[in-house]
């Protein structure tokens, strides 16, 4: 993995003339080891990248593992963090340890993935809500998983949300909803089903 984070870096490094513009003050984060291996990975030396991948993973894995918990992407996400902090060499000032620096590029790396995995919960919260037991509308008091529910069933078509509302809201049978609508049987089943295929589509977007 390491091979492939070192030749993104090295595709992307900053060339070395830019590191040493802009000269900061010195305020004590960095040692002097720290100083000479910076200097060499931002030129794109491959012992350097490879010395800092070495160094900071265990931190950087570490950290993705009390965001995400055990993701089975988890190499995917260190791979991208490293990749992201070795494109990033260039700009990195020095007023932080490295430590901190790499834990805010975690940070931001797995930001998306947190909020797309708990948009993801509610919406699994409010599949169940449509797909079990139709008492548990009533008995379940969790707010959110009523709105997303509702937030989902508004970008339904009218007519699929009429009839998935009439089946699994009002508990009508398939025939039911027929006399009501006065449509066939295989009409409102084939709604219904394009109904929950929608809502399905929508719950992963």
């Amino acid at each position: 993995m390491i091979e492939r984070v070192e030749s993104f870096a090295l595709a992307h490094a900053a060339p070395a003339v830019e590191a040493a513009a802009s000269p900061r003050e010195e305020i004590g984060y960095l040692t002097a080891e720290e100083e000479l291996l910076l200097s060499l990975a931002r030129a794109g030396n491959a012992r350097a990248l490879r010395q800092l991948y070495n160094t900071y993973q265990g931190q950087v894995r570490g950290h993705l593992y009390r965001l995400v918990g055990p993701d089975p992407d988890v190499d995917d996400l260190v791979q991208t963090v490293f990749a992201r902090a070795f494109n990033a060499l260039g700009r990195f000032q020095g007023n932080s340890t490295l430590g901190t620096w790499l834990y805010r590029i975690t940070a931001n790396t797995t930001h998306n993935l947190l909020r797309q995995r708990f948009r993801r919960e509610r919406v699994k919260g409010a599949l169940k809500w449509f797909n079990g037991a139709r008492e548990a509308h009533i008995q379940s008091n969790r707010a959110e998983v009523r709105d997303e529910a509702q937030r989902l069933l508004e970008k339904l078509r009218p007519d699929l949300r009429q009839v998935f509302v009439l089946y699994h809201y009002e508990g009508l049978t398939l025939q039911e909803i027929g006399q009501v609508l006065s449509k066939p049987v295989s009409t409102v089943g084939d709604r219904l089903t394009r109904a929950r295929k929608r809502l399905k589509e929508l719950a992963t977007n």
